[in-house]
């Protein structure tokens, strides 16, 4: 899950609705890790949600001629690409991305004065408390899911093809 939370106007309507892709993507690309790539799976996307909320925000204070931008990305404890040997790492990695990501939508360079207004909060749910498909949505869950295991008409099957359905990405017949 990815919260963007900016200035008022900063994004256009095309520009918002891009860079929520891009952001939910670059989510699903780091925390899976360096070995598997779930950017462009479907089944990964109906569950990659960027919330976008557009407010007034001030700086000690004031308002600035540019827009801030907060980014929280939410990730399960345990995620591969940010827990274990490689964490440091991929924690960099996210938000060296999300942060060009956001300044590239908006048009402006990718330097410490303009990288001043993206703040990056990585928040990590522990295992057990994620909660999804009206139950809680484990670790392990979350690894079936992503990886397309379960057998026809098993639990995981049934989500994927909920979630894929709920999008809009397959019809019921």
């Amino acid at each position: 899950m990815v919260e963007l939370t900016t200035t008022k106007s900063a994004l256009t309507d095309d520009v918002k609705q891009q860079l929520a892709g891009e952001l939910s993507s670059i989510a699903l690309e780091v925390e899976a890790g360096p070995t598997v790539d779930f950017s462009d799976d479907d089944h990964m996307q109906a569950v990659a949600w960027c919330f976008v909320n557009e407010q007034d925000i001030f700086a000690g204070g004031q308002v600035l001629e540019k827009p801030l931008y907060r980014i929280t990305v939410t990730m399960p404890e345990g995620a591969p690409g940010l827990f274990g040997p490689m964490a440091e790492r991929g924690r960099e990695k996210l938000i060296e991305k999300v942060t060009e990501a956001v300044l590239a939508a908006e048009g402006s360079d990718n330097d410490a004065v303009e990288a001043h207004r993206v703040w990056v909060h990585l928040r990590f749910i522990k295992d057990g408390h994620w909660g999804g498909f009206g139950g809680v949505f484990s670790m392990r869950d979350i690894i079936q899911y992503s990886l397309k295991s379960g057998e026809p008409g098993s639990r995981t099957e049934r989500w994927r093809e909920a979630a894929l359905e709920s999008v809009g990405a397959v019809s019921r017949t």
